[in-house]
């Protein structure tokens, strides 16, 4: 990566984000308008890194070489399942980073998309996460043991995806069995790796996911129950994209010293935190890298997003 010296001088910043939710084409202007008017920034607008390639190390977008750059901005909604494994945009991301400061980093957007690395590094470092297990389909004898060791209740969870699509609930042995069985059916070769989370009984109504944006919190929200589960926050058709069935909550301190330290881990500068609160306590059931930025959570929160997407771009530059 290019180190920042200490020279004053013009920045240069690469900018992209789709038009979408709280983004509007307004908002993504006045964040450009402020990175140029009050940090004296060179801004490139709609730099689609979708639209970059990578030539004898250095990365182009349109024929131009981008390792000029200081810094790269890039959120962006994206299909969790196509970012799996060997993926096109990391690589060119990742290529980018040598030469430039890249937010979101690449490789804190490949952890936070794969529920067992999130859960991985998030339990190595002591975080209150659910238990889980990497299990492969075939064998039994470990599949038995993670189910009883788990209480005789778990989950099975694809390892890629979201808002509670897929999440299957099994509590016996012969259902976990059969359904293990059926899933090998379905599963390309050489993926027959399964992931499993202990079911914990807990008070849905103090589900609460909690929004990291750089080193602070800015609010918290909790969806209703949707779709058709009493267990868990389902909505498959994603009724809920602009947050109107989801309310603000101001998380407690602990909660939010959780989350802190949990983005630290990830890395990711804009990320979010699902909490369940179980008998053991809080605990953490999903690490999304695309949080809910709900305007009327921002509001009631009293955040101004185009201010906090300004000094965290600001803020990687001093």
């Amino acid at each position: 990566m290019k180190k920042i010296s200490g020279k004053k001088r013009k920045y240069k910043v690469g900018f992209f984000k789709k038009k979408q939710g709280v983004f509007s084409e307004e908002l993504i202007e006045q964040i450009c308008s402020d990175l140029e008017g009050v940090h004296n920034f060179e801004v490139l607008r709609d730099l689609d890194y979708r639209r970059m390639y990578l030539k004898n190390g250095k990365v182009f977008f349109q024929g131009k070489d981008l390792s000029d750059l200081d810094l790269y901005f890039w959120h962006d909604i994206i299909e969790v399942n196509a970012w799996k494994g060997d993926n096109y945009y990391l690589n060119i991301l990742k290529a980018l980073e040598y030469d430039c400061i890249v937010v979101n980093n690449p490789e804190s957007v490949r952890v936070v998309n794969d529920k067992y690395f999130s859960h991985l590094f998030l339990k190595k470092a002591g975080l209150p996460v659910a238990d889980f297990a990497l299990v492969n389909a075939k064998n039994k004898e470990a599949l038995i043991d993670c189910f009883e060791s788990f209480g005789g209740e778990v989950l099975i969870k694809p390892r890629f995806g979201g808002f509670g699509a897929g999440i299957v609930r099994i509590d016996s042995r012969d259902r976990l069995l059969e359904t293990v069985e059926l899933l090998q059916c379905y599963l390309p070769m050489g993926e027959e790796q399964l992931l499993l989370e202990r079911f914990y009984k807990n008070d849905l109504s103090k589900w609460v996911s909690v929004v990291v944006f750089d080193n602070k919190v800015l609010f918290g929200y909790r969806k209703k129950l949707l779709g058709q589960s009493d267990w868990k926050i389902y909505d498959p058709d994603r009724i809920d994209a602009r947050g109107q069935f989801t309310e603000y909550v101001e998380p407690d301190n602990n909660l939010k010293e959780i989350a802190l330290k949990a983005k630290k881990v990830i890395n990711k500068d804009i990320i979010c935190f699902d909490f369940i609160y179980t008998e053991e306590g809080y605990k953490i059931i999903d690490e999304n890298g695309r949080p809910g930025l709900y305007q009327h959570c921002l509001e009631e929160a009293g955040v101004d997003i185009r201010k906090e997407v300004v000094s965290l771009i600001a803020s990687k530059l001093s």
